[in-house]
């Protein structure tokens, strides 16, 4: 008899994993899909048009989402960078005016891998 064994996700498929929950949460305009990915209590933080600092609690972030539409925009994983329960990912979304740059921070938490911040740039093409 053969005794087949799953393969255990590791650390960068378990990341990859997170952030893909984020981009298609954001792509299907779907709250419940990126709040697999996020800590309750994560805030995103970024640089406005007029230059000011501003700070977004992630539940005010999900209010934009409402299942309503979706959204069309290229994505890419420049890196994830893991130190023991640690890591960072930096990742841009493409659309068709505008790009993101995110900066993730991930902890890796009794019930796995969440993100517990981000920053953004946007640049206007």
């Amino acid at each position: 008899m053969r005794v087949v064994s799953l393969k255990k996700e590791n650390d960068k498929e378990a990341i990859a994993r997170i952030i893909n929950y984020y981009l298609d949460g954001t792509r299907s305009d779907n709250p419940d899909l990126m709040r697999k990915a996020f800590q309750p209590d994560v805030t995103l933080k970024f640089i406005d048009k007029e230059g000011s600092y501003k700070m977004i609690p992630i539940k005010k972030f999900f209010s934009y989402f409402t299942n309503t539409k979706s959204r069309l925009f290229e994505n890419k994983i420049y890196y994830i960078d893991i130190s023991g329960s640690t890591a960072n990912v930096k990742l841009t979304a493409k659309y068709e005016a505008y790009k993101y740059i995110d900066y993730m921070n991930i902890l890796k938490t009794k019930n796995g891998w969440k993100i517990v911040s981000k920053i953004s740039h946007q640049d206007f093409l």
